[in-house]
């Protein structure tokens, strides 16, 4: 009986190292996926990054850009109104 019983666990042994490699197998793929993700997401996090330096630097040359303008106009409105004043006394 005993070496009827050891036969019977052998295919059961063979059959759970075939699991064990075939679950092995999978976590290593898993464990692959993983670290191709979290690449992806730190060059994610970089691209959108940079792209935020360059809008505000963007946003920060329109802004001083459209502020010279603004003193442009003032000073002429100034001027203009300054005129228009000396011109009804």
């Amino acid at each position: 009986m005993e070496g009827g019983g050891s036969n019977t666990t052998t295919p059961t042994t063979g059959r759970i190292a075939s699991e064990l490699e075939a679950l092995q197998k999978e976590h290593e793929e898993k464990k692959m996926k993983i670290e191709e993700l979290k690449k992806q997401i730190e060059l994610t996090k970089h691209r959108l990054e940079k792209k935020k330096k360059d809008a505000t630097e963007e946003q920060v040359g329109s802004f001083k850009t459209l502020s010279k303008k603004y003193s442009t106009l003032r000073e002429e409105y100034n001027a203009m109104l300054a005129e228009k004043l000396r011109e009804s006394k």
